[in-house]
């Protein structure tokens, strides 16, 4: 009976000195101001990063659709010369 009283009595002030220390430095207490101030620069570089990789696929597109009307204006230019040869003869 005395062992297990002494027991509880270790794990009750083991929890109250937990709960106390969170209640005087708080989640606050686990943070480094440096840290956060590398994963802030950090996260504005990644959202950076993922604008000029939108910007750059918005441009391939761009280039992709150009590239396909132009191979279409070839192949018309193409047909349109050999129709005009084929008149010429």
């Amino acid at each position: 009976m005395k062992t297990s009283y002494w027991i509880a009595i270790a794990v009750v002030a083991l929890i109250a000195g937990v709960l106390v220390g969170y209640g005087v430095w708080g989640p606050q207490a686990a943070r480094v101001p440096e840290v956060e101030a590398q994963v802030a620069s950090v996260q504005a570089q990644v959202e950076q990063l993922k604008k000029k990789v939108a910007e750059m696929e918005a441009n391939l597109g761009r280039v992709t659709n150009e590239k396909l009307n132009l191979e279409k204006q070839a192949e018309e230019l193409k047909d349109a010369l050999e129709k005009a040869t084929k008149k010429r003869r």
